[in-house]
């Protein structure tokens, strides 16, 4: 049986001025640049939404995701960049962390595997 490790990083970001967190195109090219940079394939179209508890945007690809919660007034946003399979989380990270100017950041990582994937057979058929 084929294996895959997979390794999620999510970080806290501060100190963010507020026009880059409030401009919803601007988060959604972001995703796409981080999921670029993370060697993530999109699955389809960064989505994102400015609602009452702030901004949030998500990108799914094939084997990963790259999202994105922001709270424009305060400075502060989590992003989350995960998946397997020769994916490079952290170079999704340091692009979300560049082009919005955080000042500060706290990042958390995580790693499983290697799992193990089932195969299909044609046993039975």
């Amino acid at each position: 049986m084929p294996t895959v490790s997979l390794e999620q990083l999510s970080a806290d970001l501060d100190g963010i001025p507020a026009d880059r967190l409030n401009d919803v195109q601007g988060v959604a090219g972001l995703l796409l640049a981080a999921a670029n940079a993370a060697g993530l394939n999109p699955a389809s179209p960064p989505a994102g939404k400015v609602g009452p508890q702030g901004v949030g945007a998500v990108l799914l690809g094939h084997g990963g995701h790259v999202l994105l919660h922001a709270v424009p007034a305060a400075g502060v946003c989590f992003v989350d960049v995960a998946g397997g399979g020769g994916m490079h989380p952290q170079r999704g990270l340091d692009v979300v962390t560049r082009r919005l100017g955080a000042r500060q950041v706290r990042i958390e990582n995580c790693c499983w595997g290697p799992l193990t994937q089932p195969t299909t057979t044609s046993e039975g058929a």
